[in-house]
């Protein structure tokens, strides 16, 4: 085989792989794309039902209190080098939340009555 020959060789293989690139990478850009899902956390701690789903840039807990007296909810989150309080008191049979930045949560508890 001459080496122009096999130069043409590679220069098609280049391009067939070249062009398969960009069509797979077009996928994930076409109508009709969804987002990778993102891992949604729910359980109860005490009085308190509690969710939040993994979020790219922030995380957004949500509680509901479901006993008959105000509570105290503590959550526990880390900025990554560091972990610190958040507090709320919620009245009987309310619904809240709250937006963390940058932010993963670490634990949720019931701080008993308020």
């Amino acid at each position: 085989m001459s080496v122009i020959t096999r130069m043409a060789g590679l220069r098609t293989r280049a391009a067939v792989v070249a062009a398969s690139t960009a069509v797979v990478a077009g996928l994930g850009v076409g109508v009709g794309a969804t987002p990778a899902s993102a891992d949604v956390h729910r359980g109860v701690a005490g009085c308190f039902a509690w969710s939040w789903g993994d979020g790219n840039t922030s995380v957004t807990v949500y509680w509901r209190n479901r006993c008959g007296n105000k509570r105290k909810l503590y959550i526990k989150y880390s900025l990554g080098w560091t972990t610190k309080n958040y507090t709320a008191v919620v009245k009987a049979g309310s619904k809240g939340h709250k937006k963390f930045q940058t932010a993963s949560i670490v634990s949720i508890r019931d701080g008993g009555r308020a």
